[in-house]
């Protein structure tokens, strides 16, 4: 489709004097559409030849500069799209000559470019990578293998000299024509690479319509760092783009740098100048992230007392860092030191509080375990003395993002309070109260012996997911969004998390043991207890027999969601408007939560606010459907239990469920090149470890049942199981492919082998999670009655 702005251009433009008129490329769309696709690259190409005849009288003529553009991009694009021309005809005879006619002859001076040129750049950019793709896709076949092994073995027999001179002319020629075909296929592919990674830094360049365009745009540079072309175009023209477009990537530019595992001439030099720059432009946003790569076993030195001695001698001994590791906190500190220098302040500062919480984290509270009550922070703990701390915001509050990089009236930290409680979970993390400069107070959950780093990334993810659902239409008017909250890693194996104010866990509020909702609605039911007994004893069983355990277990065990709402909003307006808000964020969660492949949505890891009855995810370890290579597998897309149904009141899954759940979707399928470009950069990431090893399987369906309570995630060292004894690189593997692939499908809508609609789609995957034969073969602790 042309961009509005060319349309009304060209209708604005009847003829030229070189005979070609505005309407011919309308026309050319209209059998384009029409499938008569032989007429439509017809008149293009009519169109294309006037005008390059009448070159010199374009010169003035800005109407005509548009409609030879929108030509050489409508005729390039449906050519790659429809393979009638090699690719390398088709990005030097269209692509590249688009590219010329632009006012600007290089990404550096890209900086007024109209929205027409802003169009022609990244369609541009989105041919080349196309054709780049498949050109990679072409490499991995076993056609291109057999072409490679054949030419070594050509090699092999040519350097033998085992036969006769006509025979060897005739294998040299082969092996010339061979070496030739995979030397123009080596050109074509960084030829394409180049231009499209031009034209998206052009595209990034000319102003903020295409800011998500930067994830595409890392993602080649760090999958081609050894490219010296593409390092070569991210250091004159790369390091112009506005640091401010970079800061949702933080966490994976930081994982890379002075690091040799994606190699590159330069790469390092280039990639730590950047970091450098978007840390002093946007301190409050990056100091914390550079710094937990710099304290990466911080934890060791700061944590001295015996209990934590000897869990170190025992199962918490700490990994043999890998000389990767330390290039990266080397790294990390020379950064961290260039920011002293100009803000030494804010350091020393952030420094000191980082240690304190890291200290806290990791501070045995084991005496208190089973106290409900608020317990005084011993004296000797640093961060009862921070006060104050003018240059500090407090780390768990979301700071806007300010191009300028002018941050003022922030609310820094004031002071902590004196007393702290305890969550459940094996850790034991703590919750405080940190006191801000404005005042108020604001919770927060310090955890010890736990890597934080892959929920911070999930949120990453799921406030990308709720940018693109804010510029839809439908969903922006439904306000379909996913409830997020900060995390802050401040080493490998402890963090701070902002705590979810005035929510409650709906396992809490449905099956509790003292005064859960079950008990109180339906006394006479069968208590939750019983049914998870029933269903661990049918665990061994055939799966009829786990099914009608199951189905018996329904129909003593009623569902009782729909009294949340009653007893929470007691004015009938009040009550409907936050019922509907509950199904909206049902829905919103379900198939964001599908497509990410979230698992473990047991009922201590879904939340809800007891003041806008949305939910809050939280414990975000299983993902890209890691959940279905446990042991017990998980057999459903997202958590639709009888319980959560049933807070939907009257018309359940239909009506505004469903319609939620097809808009979301509809605005996933739409933007499958942005996620699958977010989700990419996301699974080579070197430090994000959302594979699932047996250690983490054995951890999350054979813990206790007391350990289930509120944050399962398998500790540190656990999720560092896989990382310390895998030799495989992390920047490129056969899993990460099979994700992507897995993903790709989704967003196509390919399920079972078949392509469904939006609506097919979604009406599958809400049989799937309401069916109980998928429900009665989950693990009893996820309980699937509830």
């Amino acid at each position: 489709q042309l961009p509005e702005r060319a349309i009304f251009q060209i209708k604005q433009y009847n003829s030229t004097s070189c005979g070609v008129s505005g309407w011919q490329l309308e026309e050319a769309q209209v059998f384009w559409a029409k499938q008569e696709q032989s007429l439509a690259l017809s008149i293009l190409k009519q169109m294309i030849k006037k005008l390059d005849a009448s070159c010199s009288e374009m010169q003035d003529d800005s109407n005509q500069k548009l409609i030879y553009t929108e030509c050489l991009r409508v005729c390039g694009n449906w050519l790659a799209e429809t393979c009638l021309e090699n690719p390398a005809v088709i990005m030097q005879t269209y692509l590249e000559k688009m590219a010329i006619r632009h006012p600007s002859g290089s990404p550096g001076a890209f900086g007024g470019m109209s929205t027409c040129q802003q169009e022609a750049g990244l369609s541009c950019s989105r041919t080349s990578l196309a054709l780049l793709r498949r050109r990679e896709s072409y490499k991995k076949k076993r056609a291109f293998e057999l072409h490679k092994l054949t030419l070594r073995q050509k090699v092999k027999e040519k350097d033998k000299k085992l036969f006769n001179a006509r025979y060897t002319i005739k294998v040299q020629r082969e092996l010339e024509l061979d070496e030739c075909a995979l030397r123009a296929l080596k050109e074509d592919r960084k030829r394409f690479l180049c231009k499209a990674v031009e034209n998206y830094i052009s595209c990034l360049l000319s102003g903020e319509g295409h800011d998500m365009w930067i994830f595409r745009l890392c993602s080649l540079w760090l999958e081609n760092s050894g490219v010296s072309e593409v390092s070569g175009m991210m250091k004159r023209y790369g390091m112009k783009i506005p640091s401010y477009k970079f800061l949702p990537l933080m966490y994976q530019l930081a994982a890379r740098m002075g690091t040799k595992m994606t190699g590159g001439l330069g790469f390092h030099e280039i990639l730590n100048n950047l970091i450098s720059r978007i840390s002093m432009d946007h301190p409050h946003h990056t100091l914390f992230i550079i710094l937990a790569l710099a304290n990466a076993n911080k934890d060791e030195s700061l944590t001295k007392s015996e209990a934590a001695r000897r869990s170190r001698i025992t199962k918490n001994a700490p990994k043999q860092n890998s000389q990767l590791d330390e290039d990266r906190t080397e790294a990390a500190t020379k950064i961290i030191s260039a920011i002293r220098s100009r803000r030494p302040q804010m350091v020393r500062s952030v420094e000191t509080l980082c240690d304190a919480y890291i200290i806290l984290a990791n501070f045995d509270a084991t005496q208190w375990k089973t106290q409900r009550k608020g317990i005084k922070i011993p004296a000797d703990q640093p961060i009862t003395k921070l006060k104050d701390l003018e240059d500090v915001v407090v780390p768990t509050m979301e700071i806007k993002v300010d191009p300028t990089g002018e941050y003022k009236n922030l609310v820094t930290i004031q002071s902590f309070k004196a007393e702290f409680r305890l969550a459940g979970g094996v850790n034991l993390p703590k919750i405080i109260d940190c006191v801000g400069s404005d005042g108020k107070e604001r919770r927060q959950l310090v955890k010890g012996r736990d890597d934080l780093r892959q929920d911070a990334v999930m949120q990453q993810v799921f406030q990308m997911c709720n940018t693109l659902l804010q510029r839809n239409t439908e969903t922006r008017k439904r306000k379909l969004t996913i409830c997020t909250y900060k995390v802050v890693p401040l080493s490998q194996r402890s963090g701070v998390l902002e705590w979810c104010t005035g929510t409650v866990p709906i396992g809490e509020f449905l099956v509790n043991n003292e005064n859960g909702a079950h008990k109180r609605y339906r006394p006479k039911d069968i208590s939750a207890y019983q049914c998870q007994k029933k269903m661990m004893d049918a665990q061994k069983k055939s799966y009829e027999e786990k099914y009608e355990t199951f189905m018996d277990i329904c129909k003593n065990f009623q569902p009782v969601f729909r009294y949340f709402c009653m007893e929470k909003f007691l004015d009938p307006a009040v009550w409907f408007e936050k019922r509907l808000a509950y199904t909206r964020s049902v829905a919103t969660s379900s198939i964001v939560g599908y497509i990410l492949g979230l698992g473990d949505r047991h009922v201590q890891n879904i939340l809800i606010n007891e003041q806008s009855a949305e939910l809050v995810h939280i414990d975000l370890g299983v993902a890209f459907e890691q959940g279905k290579i446990l042991p017990t597998p998980e057999t459903v897309p997202f958590r639709l239990t009888r319980d959560i149904v049933d807070g939907m009141g009257i018309t359940g899954v239909e009506g505004v469920f469903r319609r939620c759940c097809e808009k979301t979707m509809e605005v996933m399928r739409n933007s499958k090149e942005t996620l699958l470009t977010i989700v990419e950069v996301l699974l080579y990431d070197p430090l994000f470890d959302w594979t699932m090893n047996p250690l983490k399987a054995l951890y999350l369906q054979q813990r206790l049942e007391d350990d289930t309570e509120l944050h399962p995630t398998p500790n540190a060292d656990d999720r560092e199981c896989k990382r310390n004894l895998s030799e495989i690189d992390q920047s490129f593997n056969k899993v990460a492919e099979r994700v992507l692939m897995r993903l790709q499908e989704k967003l196509k809508g390919v399920e079972e082998g078949t392509v469904l609609s939006v609506d097919g789609q979604v009406n599958l995957l809400i049989q799937q999670a309401m069916d109980p034969k998928n429900l009665s073969r989950l693990f009893p602790g996820w309980k699937a009655w509830v």
